[in-house]
């Protein structure tokens, strides 16, 4: 059989090194090492995980070359002591028994941490200058110290080596300790390691010289941002100025990133980021550089990654997110299985874990972090299963209730399913949404599930198939709101505009609310030709307040300055006619403004009534998703894994075999 990608799939080198394939898992920190820094069992299965899922290597994330001042959270893998050699081995046992190589990124985070991490201690960094999102001002590194952390960067190597690793990489992006030295935006310093980016780089290099000595034969990579997207920051003249000087000094290939902690919306995407976006930027720097070339970033398809290898972007591509979602991404695309992908949507659920200083998790993959959790039971045996909505939740209930065994009857009364992936996908951006629809869509059907729609499922429907479980996942309502009407007033919902199940019309539209789904709707009514009124019952631009942190910060950036929005804070509805709308201001001010449309968006209530019918009826049932409390997808995937996990897990036998693979 012919390889679909076989630019993807050819060996690639590294140095001395022969990597399998082109693709490697790039280094994301996970919260899941040991208090002490060591490598804990729950790290170890994760990573095992990611290299059995076929790539070519696996960089092991950020490990502390100097605790506690060099730690960027907790906890957090080290690199710094010898007693940590031994956990190392096991990870790197595992890995390699998986076929892939092993790496292991060596870091500092500089003045991108907080005191909570560096034991009460003010961070150090090239100047006393304050990272705007960590806001803890940094100590400026003296010249004895700086030498010194080279000499500890250079031991780790050796400690990495030691425990098995086959390449190192240093961290020199993302506005830590080494790309802080490189940015004339976070440096100002006026010895000889500031100033002009001869100076900015001579600590960086010193770094590079102390790990090539330290690594041996084992090759060294180096991260750098080609572009912080700061003011005064590196930008890709500099980056393209400082890659021969890097690859001279003994770094052996080049990881091109971008962004810093001030700039995550260009570090960890939000959905509206194009895939690929950072794929020229490797190219350029790959034209200098005379090294092989890592290219990462928003890289979700195959098709994708074999053309920048194909066309001579980059010589290997990092997948980050994509294989939290999923593992098997690269054996799937090499046995040409492209659409069993389960697809990453850049939600960053990922990020908002960490972000609240929990484990790694993924929204789409329940199991991403927690792989030593003992996982659901096939106990179905047959019997019957019923579940009552098709939101993803629903859909996800439906598919791992199958693959326990069970028979499963999907119920959902809207003409299609998906609904709220529909309405999180139709906002300017964020198409990437229906990506996970149509995976959901495309295993129930691959399934067999019998899927019923426009379906009110009633108790007695329910009660008919006698099931053994039942999933209440009708998620959620439009929450109401007392207002004078006219008859004939165009009142609406933002929500059942984004699904499809309401039309736009014509005029100008007001939206009531500034939530997420009210910021959305704003841009997706501005961008189709209207002009619109949000409006906002608190006195402040309080915009989105419970949308992703990232994509957040660029969602009210573009509402103000679309010249079609217009934002009226401390403002509520008093009534809606005569094509218009009348607003009350918190002074008790009234004002008038056109409105061929008026829609609410003022959230959604759960709707779990369905349920405790069905439990009087003594049938075991489960709510989930925006039934139990209105979230994010994220939640309603998550609810569904633990509803069915928790009943298989109950009702089953120590004989009766395990589902490790889902098909969700």
């Amino acid at each position: 059989m012919n390889q679909p990608f076989p630019h993807l799939f050819s060996p690639g080198r590294l140095r001395g090194l022969t990597l399998p394939n082109r693709l490697v898992m790039a280094p994301m920190e996970s919260n899941l090492a040991a208090a002490d820094g060591s490598v804990s069992d729950d790290m170890l299965a994760y990573y095992t995980a990611r290299a059995a899922g076929g790539v070519g290597m696996v960089i092991v994330e950020y490990a502390c070359v100097d605790r506690p001042l060099g730690l960027g959270g907790s906890p957090q893998l080290g690199i710094d002591d010898d007693a940590l050699i031994a956990s190392h081995r096991r990870l790197t046992d595992a890995i390699k028994a998986q076929g892939a190589r092993a790496c292991l990124q060596l870091f500092h985070a500089g003045r991108q941490t907080l005191r909570r991490f560096t034991s009460g201690q003010a961070p150090v960094a090239a100047s006393p200058i304050a990272c705007r999102v960590y806001r803890e001002e940094p100590r400026g590194l003296t010249v004895p110290e700086i030498e010194a952390l080279t000499v500890k960067f250079g031991e780790a190597a050796a400690r990495a080596v030691a425990a098995g690793y086959d390449a190192v990489e240093i961290h020199g992006a993302h506005g830590y300790l080494i790309g802080g030295f490189l940015s004339g935006a976070s440096n100002h310093r006026t010895d000889s390691y500031g100033g002009p980016l001869e100076n900015r780089l001579r600590f960086p290099l010193a770094v590079i010289a102390a790990v090539r000595e330290g690594a041996g034969e084992a090759p060294v990579i180096f991260r750098l941002s080609a572009e912080e997207f700061v003011e005064g920051g590196t930008g890709i003249d500099e980056a393209l100025a400082m890659a021969p000087r890097l690859v001279a000094a003994g770094a052996d290939a080049l990881h091109v990133s971008t962004g810093t902690a001030e700039r995550m919306d260009c570090n960890v995407d939000p959905v509206s980021a194009p895939q690929g976006w950072r794929v020229p930027l490797a190219r350029q720097v790959r034209a200098v550089a005379g090294v092989p070339v890592l290219t990462v970033g928003v890289i979700r398809q195959p098709e994708v990654a074999e053309q920048a290898i194909a066309d001579g972007s980059a010589d290997f591509v990092a997948l980050g997110r994509a294989l939290l979602a999923d593992p098997d991404w690269p054996a799937k695309a090499k046995r040409g299985a492209v659409e069993a992908i389960r697809p990453c949507t850049s939600c960053n659920w990922c990020v908002d874990q960490l972000l609240s200083h929990k484990r790694l998790g993924c929204a789409e993959n329940p199991r991403a972090g927690r792989e030593t959790e003992a996982p659901i039971r096939r106990s179905g045996a047959g019997r019957s299963a019923a579940v009552v909505g098709g939101g993803p939740g629903g859909m996800v209930a439906a598919l791992l209730l199958h693959d326990a065994g069970f028979r499963v009857t999907l119920f959902e009364r809207a003409a299609t399913l998906g609904l709220g992936l529909v309405a999180s996908g139709t906002p300017p951006g964020k198409d990437k949404f229906f990506w996970y629809r149509d995976y959901l869509v495309r295993r129930l059907e691959q399934a067999g599930i019998a899927v019923r729609l426009n379906a009110e499922a009633k108790p007695a429907d329910i009660l008919a198939l006698a099931p053994a479980i039942a999933v209440v996942a009708t998620g959620a309502a439009n929450r109401a709101l007392p207002v004078e009407a006219a008859d004939d007033a165009p009142l609406g919902f933002a929500h059942d505009l984004l699904t499809g199940e309401a039309p736009l019309g014509d005029g100008p539209v007001v939206i009531v609310g500034s939530g997420e789904t009210g910021c959305e709707c704003a841009e997706y009514v501005a961008d189709a030709g209207h002009e619109v009124v949000l409006v906002s019952r608190s006195p402040e631009r309080r915009l989105a307040r419970r949308a992703q942190y990232v994509y957040r910060r660029q969602l009210i950036a573009r509402l103000e300055s679309n010249p079609r929005i217009r934002i009226e804070t401390g403002m509520e509805l008093a009534a809606v006619g005569n094509g218009h709308a009348v607003l009350r201001h918190a002074d008790g001010t009234t004002h008038r403004r056109p409105a061929g449309r008026v829609l609410l968006a003022l959230g959604r209530v759960p709707e779990n009534g369905l349920a405790e019918v069905l439990r009087a009826a003594g049938l075991p049932t489960h709510v989930i998703g925006d039934s139990r409390e209105v979230g994010r997808i994220g939640d309603a995937v998550h609810d569904a894994y633990a509803a069915v996990r928790a009943f298989t897990r109950a009702e089953a036998g120590a004989e009766t075999a395990e589902v490790t693979a889902l098909s969700c």
